[in-house]
């Protein structure tokens, strides 16, 4: 075969190939804009960070393929080139071992969506808002106002408790009674409480309960417990203020009073014989 025909034949094979590869490339980014504009639509904007990388790393394995193809049509031997590429995609595998796990861990962060960004959580010992979440790192910001970057494997392998998800805050403070409160002055508080439960407009009323505990080892203690129909938290300071308040006015009321942290001790006498 002369070498024009060679290099005709060389031409008619690559065509095919570079259409082929423009095709895929065009679905390819009219699939990434359609996929990250319904991402946005659900209010999931952060998650549109995966889908450039993925759709990068797809047009690559498409190139390469391609390329291997129009070698072997040209008549070049891809035996030894696929051994090499085996050999080396095993050292890039073993050298990207700890990145991939942390992009594996962003795909279940954003796919399980335990938390998002603008989330107050906590995440171990530390508390805070997610600021970023990246392909390798989550940036929190604490309330000191610092920034943790925890790595995605090790975010994704957590347990994380999401405070901004909760639906209402828990009240529950234990209050300690003086020893010399009476059974009646007791009663009058129980009831005070419960009633001031019942009337609040911003607690819940399917499970708030007040209940004498027990004899502590210097009150007796009292457990009221409910839930406030909020989840901001600093309106939940203010709501859990004013019960507070008017608990202590019903204390004050019964005539009695909280009790303060004491001990006791008691000395036993002896006679001394000489």
């Amino acid at each position: 075969m002369c070498s024009s025909e060679l290099d005709m034949n060389q031409t008619i094979s690559t065509v095919p190939i570079l259409v082929t590869i423009w095709v895929m490339f065009s679905g390819l980014n009219l699939i990434h804009e359609l996929y990250a504009n319904r991402l946005n639509q659900q209010g999931r904007p952060g998650a549109v960070v995966l889908i450039r990388p993925v759709t990068s790393a797809i047009k690559l394995i498409v190139a390469l393929g391609a390329a291997l193809l129009w070698l072997d049509n040209i008549g070049i031997d891809i035996t030894t080139l696929l051994a090499g590429l085996g050999v080396g995609g095993v050292a890039v595998a073993l050298a990207l071992q700890k990145p991939m796990e942390d992009v594996f861990g962003a795909i279940t962060l954003y796919t399980q969506q335990p938390i998002r960004v603008g989330d107050f959580c906590r995440i171990g010992t530390d508390m805070g808002t997610i600021e970023e979440i990246g392909l390798r790192t989550t940036r929190i910001r604490t309330l000191t106002h610092t920034v943790i970057t925890i790595p995605n494997a090790k975010l994704a392998s957590e347990p994380i408790d999401n405070i901004s998800a909760r639906e209402k805050i828990r009240y529950r403070p234990i209050l300690r009674l003086r020893y010399d409160t009476s059974p009646g002055q007791l009663q009058d508080i129980l009831d005070g409480i419960r009633n001031l439960l019942s009337s609040h407009e911003r607690v819940l009323q399917d499970n708030h309960r007040v209940r004498f505990r027990k004899f502590g080892d210097d009150a007796l203690k009292i457990e009221v417990f409910a839930f406030l129909n909020t989840t901001d938290w600093a309106e939940y300071l203010g709501l859990a203020e004013e019960l507070n308040i008017r608990i202590m006015e019903i204390i004050a009321r019964a005539g009695t009073s909280l009790a303060l942290p004491s001990q006791t001790l008691q000395i036993e006498n002896t006679t001394l014989s000489s």
